[in-house]
């Protein structure tokens, strides 16, 4: 049983950064979060590089925004793609309360960004003509819409789904949501360590290694396909994964570049057009996958 009192006192030394991280993301995004998305909506010409600036920020709320933008042809494709790739959801919070990872954040936050910009701007290039101006008003709009501001059509949801908006208590938007955050992913990050280690305690690390695929190229796709997961934890898993040595940094990256938490979720329930979804989910996976190859290669040459 020493791996359940491993895995609590490692986790335990990640609490106190971790809450940190939290009380901080719940206060821009109770501050900011709508303001965000009304700017994405009112500058769609520089709307895939506000879009990954924005994503790059450690919380899935402006995913979902992102998303339910896009369903109503507010922004683009190569827009919605950059806000995707761009986010990291839980994975920032979790590096950075682990001191000898946190210097790696800025890197792996940079890489996405560039990466969702690129991205973005050539795919709305590509696609410059199945999304022609007069689409941003099509049928996907109701006429009840049209006339309401981006604001009224934006559920403003954060991380976890919660509901934020300026009437509620400042305490539970910047106290209790927070704290009650950070004990979720406290137990989820000690529930994964134990589980981990009881799986190391009995099979070995060569055979962890060798279920995710180590050391080969087909690692980035793995990992990209537990990113595409519309879960917080599916970012956590990734980012845990990554600091036990298991993924390689490419991996992470692929993984990280596909895990939009729930924006995924919302544009799968909201998007009437099937096709279009899986156009979006299609060239996200093809994105991550390429960018985690690529990176791993980079790093190892």
């Amino acid at each position: 049983m020493d791996f359940l009192t491993e895995a609590f006192v490692d986790t335990l030394r990640l609490l106190p950064l971790l809450a940190v991280v939290y009380f901080f993301v719940s206060f821009m995004e109770y501050r900011y979060g709508e303001k965000m998305g009304l700017f994405l909506s009112h500058f769609r010409r520089f709307s895939p590089v506000v879009g990954a600036a924005f994503g790059c920020i450690p919380q899935c709320g402006f995913s979902v925004a992102a998303s339910a933008l896009y369903v109503k042809r507010l922004i683009s494709i190569g827009t919605l793609l950059a806000v995707f790739i761009s986010t990291s959801d839980e994975a920032i919070p979790v590096l950075l309360s682990m001191p000898d990872k946190a210097g790696l954040v800025g890197l792996i936050i940079a890489i996405k960004v560039v990466l969702a910009i690129i991205a973005g701007v050539a795919i709305d290039m590509l696609l410059k003509k199945r999304q022609s101006p007069s689409q941003y008003q099509t049928s996907s709009v109701s006429v009840a819409d049209e006339k309401k501001e981006p604001a009224n059509i934006i559920e403003h949801c954060g991380c976890c789904r919660h509901h934020i908006d300026e009437k509620q208590s400042k305490f539970k938007a910047l106290f209790v949501h927070p704290l009650a955050h950070t004990f979720k992913i406290f137990i989820f990050l000690f529930v994964l360590s134990a589980l981990l280690g009881f799986i190391l305690e009995r099979t070995g690390e060569q055979k962890i290694a060798e279920l995710l695929l180590k050391g080969t190229i087909f690692q980035p796709m793995l990992t990209t396909l537990i990113g595409l997961i519309p879960n917080c934890f599916a970012s956590v898993l990734l980012a845990k994964f990554f600091a036990d040595g298991t993924i390689s940094f490419g991996s992470l990256i692929a993984g990280l570049c596909a895990s939009a938490g729930l924006g995924l979720l919302v544009l799968v329930k909201e998007n009437k057009n099937f096709k279009d979804t899986l156009l979006v989910v299609g060239l996200l996976t093809t994105i991550s996958v390429l960018a985690g190859i690529i990176t791993q290669f980079v790093m190892t040459h």
